[in-house]
């Protein structure tokens, strides 16, 4: 069972849950988590680090 990117819609088994300044609590691929960090467009998630989501 595949998951879609909430960015670039890429399917991947694994993907990141992170919360994003205007999407709100979404799960990306690495690719998109890099480059929305780089803006600055992550927040943190209560609990542990993003990797563990």
């Amino acid at each position: 069972m595949s998951f879609k990117c909430a960015i670039c819609g890429k399917e991947e088994n694994s993907l990141l849950r992170t919360n994003h300044k205007e999407l709100g609590t979404i799960k990306l691929c690495v690719d998109c988590w890099s480059k929305e960090r780089i803006k600055n467009n992550l927040l943190h998630l209560e609990g542990g680090c993003d990797c563990c989501r």
